[in-house]
């Protein structure tokens, strides 16, 4: 009985642990999307903007691949979006879930959403309980129908 709590509190003890290691912080990006033309809609409304949520992480812990990412989600907040893309760049091949996941929302919003949305899905497949990870995968798979 006392092994199976001690297992139990090992569990706990590790979730919790890994459930801290990242911050998450939400971004807003608009997206200008064209409305099919129709007989019935003006032409200076076919377009409009559709904004969605994306969320990116800071490490709290790690050492230079997690400062490297935290100086890119920096540079991305600022508006930073080709700086950040180059210093996630090179930290991408370790295949950290939260690189990826960054690295994925840096394409998308940089404009590039099929590349982005694999690294999103990369992310996801490496930590599949990672709710904020499946979040930004399906979202962004939706918005790209």
């Amino acid at each position: 009985m006392l092994r199976r709590l001690l297992k139990i509190a090992l569990v706990i003890s590790i979730a919790v642990h890994c459930a801290c290691a990242y911050r998450y912080t939400a971004l807003r990006i608009g997206t200008v999307v064209t409305v099919p033309e129709h007989e019935s809609v003006a032409p200076e409304q076919l377009t409009a903007t559709v904004y969605y949520t994306a969320y990116v992480v800071t490490m709290t812990k790690g050492g230079d691949e997690a400062k490297k990412n935290n100086a890119a989600i920096e540079a991305l907040l600022k508006g930073k979006i080709d700086d950040a893309l180059v210093v996630l760049e090179s930290i991408v091949a370790y295949n950290e879930p939260a690189v990826l996941n960054n690295y994925g929302v840096a394409l998308i919003i940089n404009g590039n959403s099929d590349s982005g949305l694999q690294y999103i899905c990369r992310a996801t497949v490496l930590q599949p309980d990672n709710a904020y990870f499946k979040k930004n995968y399906l979202y962004l798979h939706e918005l790209k129908k």
